[in-house]
């Protein structure tokens, strides 16, 4: 049998946010839910973040973060956020090669959706 000494419960708590730290690091879609359940709001940009960005729910942050998140990435980043999210289809980029072109159609397609999951008050 594996016997662990006992920690001090601040040492126990150290270890167990280094290991959470740690992950949200290396997994951007862990550290996302994180943020999720925190109810914080986060800025996603470029790279790394296309792996955890979810456009319909960056709407819920308005217009302004939107585009200031987005804005960050590149062409082809957001072509593929968009394909993985249903949002658009090749033939809908056909003249949208640059980055804020592809950005208001993004908008445009994750408002639609993101209005379908939020009831009307």
């Amino acid at each position: 049998m594996n016997e662990q000494k006992a920690l001090e419960p601040v040492s126990a708590l150290d270890g167990f946010f280094s290991v959470v730290r740690e992950e949200a690091a290396a997994n951007p879609t862990f550290a996302r839910r994180l943020h999720d359940a925190l109810g914080s709001t986060v800025l996603f940009q470029g790279g790394d973040a296309t792996a955890a960005v979810d456009p319909v729910l960056m709407v819920g942050q308005g217009v302004e973060a939107f585009r200031e998140s987005f804005l960050t990435f590149k062409p082809a980043e957001l072509k593929k956020i968009m394909k993985d999210f249903g949002l658009a289809v090749p033939a809908d980029f056909k003249g949208k090669t640059k980055t804020p072109m592809l950005v208001d159609l993004m908008w445009e397609r994750a408002s639609l959706k993101y209005a379908d999951l939020t009831p009307s008050l």
